[in-house]
């Protein structure tokens, strides 16, 4: 009679694993009109660069760092995308260069109280929410919050799906650089009755390729991996975990003196998400 209960038991949680291993979700970043999501990311780089010149080599290490409190404020919404109002609330930057001090104290003023309007799509993605003075540079800086680009269509536990998606214009890399993304994202688990979902990725840069391709700087290769918790019940992301690197080449003009340079640039992220006060 025990092993007969043991096999029962046995057979009850193969059951339990099997389905939920064959339930499908849909995964969405939905949040509700109304809510207001309160978020701190922390993130922390490490540019090191050799130069060449004719006498020789040099090369130099800089950090920097920075943690910033921010609102998501839900506007609007349709069946095409959500309206967010993403308000800085408070910013705190340092590096270890002396000489991009002032810069740093100068970007940590603009960025506190900063205003941006951008519309998030159900997949993740984001773009410009229209009038109101916000440009795709202003949205780029906000994608870091929002790096998903999820399947349209229902998915399980295990499965996995790619994306080609462009680097963000600017120097948000510590060079002016363009490419692409090429991610492979994976559907990792389900907690709390499926409405808790974590969703890992890895992607590798390309360069972009064609005239004008490199402005000041030349991507040689670059990848992120990285971890997210999707809130499906509030419909954004709870917490996310990345770690990007890049490497780079520059040739400055023969006036400087300088033959080439070499950059690499190592980021870590974290974004929390605080729950409803």
């Amino acid at each position: 009679m025990r092993t007969s209960g043991w096999l029962r038991l046995c057979t009850v949680m193969l059951l339990v694993a099997t389905a939920a291993g064959a339930q499908t979700i849909t995964l969405q970043i939905k949040p509700q009109v109304g809510d207001t999501i309160r978020m701190r990311l922390d993130q922390q780089s490490e540019m090191s660069g050799v130069r060449r010149t004719e006498s020789g080599e040099s090369s130099a290490l800089v950090v920097n760092g920075m943690s910033m409190f921010s609102r998501a404020i839900v506007e609007g919404a349709s069946g095409a995308g959500t309206n967010v109002l993403a308000v800085t609330d408070s910013v705190r930057m340092s590096t270890s260069d002396d000489r991009s001090r002032p810069a740093v104290v100068q970007a940590e003023q603009a960025l506190r109280g900063q205003r941006v309007r951008f519309r998030v799509f159900p997949d993740g993605t984001v773009g410009v929410a229209g009038a109101g003075g916000t440009s795709p540079g202003d949205v780029a800086q906000v994608v870091s919050l929002m790096p998903a680009a999820f399947p349209r269509a229902p998915i399980k536990v295990g499965e996995s799906w790619m994306r080609d998606m462009p680097l963000p214009a600017g120097n948000q890399l510590g060079a002016r650089i363009s490419g692409k993304l090429h991610v492979t994202f994976r559907l990792d688990s389900l907690t709390h009755s499926g409405e808790w979902a974590f969703v890992s990725m890895r992607g590798e840069m390309e360069p972009a390729t064609g005239p004008g391709a490199a402005e000041e700087a030349t991507l040689e290769r670059g990848y992120v991996n990285g971890t997210m918790l999707v809130d499906r019940k509030r419909g954004w992301l709870t917490e996310s975990w990345f770690n990007i690197v890049v490497n780079s080449t520059a040739t400055p003009p023969p006036s400087s003196g300088v033959l080439s340079m070499r950059m690499q640039m190592r980021i870590t992220q974290h974004m929390h998400a605080f729950d409803r006060r």
